[in-house]
């Protein structure tokens, strides 16, 4: 029976490989391909479990949702250079509203504790 950290470093790497289907457009195999091959040589120099795994996990973890939620493509035309981009904005995007911008410099009072 595999060892719940052995599991969690699967699921993981699955989320990884479930952000790139979603972060890059499948007419870009290239990029596609190298963000895959990237991450199987990141979990492939961290195979032996050590003191660190569980940190190794979670920043992988966390790479997963960054592809999944901020990071959007962008192609255009390479023949043409006046060619408007086209943006693979999906669903999973995070859209803000800008409410920190519009608030830069103002002394603003938190409701709430740190670490809530």
């Amino acid at each position: 029976m595999a060892s719940q950290t052995a599991v969690s470093a699967r699921s993981a790497y699955r989320q990884i490989l479930r952000a790139t289907r979603v972060a890059f457009s499948k007419d870009d195999t290239r990029v596609f391909l190298a963000a895959r091959q990237e991450a199987r040589q990141n979990f492939d120099n961290h195979r032996r479990e050590g003191i660190d795994t569980p940190m190794q996990i979670n920043h992988a973890i966390e790479v997963a949702n960054i592809l999944r939620h901020n990071i959007v493509q962008g192609t255009r035309d390479a023949a043409d250079e006046n060619s408007k981009w086209e943006l693979n904005i999906h669903d999973q995007i995070e859209r803000g509203d800008n409410d920190s911008i519009k608030i830069a410099g103002k002394n603003v009072k938190v409701d709430k504790p740190c670490s809530a």
